[in-house]
């Protein structure tokens, strides 16, 4: 199973903040969305059930906003971009995704202290990493989501008293 980095920019994204924050309250509704898809470089080395790490990069935090598993084989389609470069894209299914405006995210910084071999806060999206590198984040990762665990259980609650667009959590 590889594991592959997801990385969008909203700034200059056809994907921006707006559309995600609704995707975050879309998910919450519906837990069976499946319509999730992005582009990726290293599409000869993606499968159907790989782990992704969705990295928000630009203004504001830079760090995770979203974890989960790739659902499709890479499908080469229209460039988002509309540069007509030849583009792949997987479809994936989130376990979580954060508001990087609401909550805390595992972050750039963090991420480049403990696997400083692979650039976070720049390049193509969808890369993949070295066993050690997928291993590393693993750990970070779990450490991150249990550190935060007790906030995002509040925040994911249909609590009335919260709106539902700081995170999707599917348990």
């Amino acid at each position: 199973m590889a594991t592959v980095i997801l990385k969008w920019n909203p700034n200059f994204s056809s994907y921006n903040m707006l559309h995600y924050l609704s995707d975050i309250a879309h998910c919450n509704r519906d837990d069976s969305i499946t319509d999730f898809d992005w582009s990726v470089w290293d599409y000869e080395k993606i499968h159907t059930g790989d782990r992704f790490y969705w990295v928000k990069l630009g203004y504001g935090q830079v760090g995770i906003v979203g974890a989960g598993e790739i659902t499709s084989e890479p499908f080469e389609a229209e460039d988002w971009s509309g540069k007509g470069r030849r583009t792949f894209y997987v479809e994936f299914m989130p376990d979580l995704l954060i508001n990087p405006d609401a909550l805390p995210i595992l972050t750039a910084s963090e991420l480049s202290s403990r696997i400083p071999d692979f650039d976070w806060t720049r390049g193509h999206s969808g890369l993949v990493l070295s066993d050690a590198q997928a291993e590393e984040l693993e750990k970070l990762w779990h450490s991150f989501v249990e550190e935060h665990k007790e906030e995002f259980e509040k925040k994911a609650s249909f609590d009335p008293r919260y709106i539902n667009d700081y995170i999707y959590w599917k348990k």
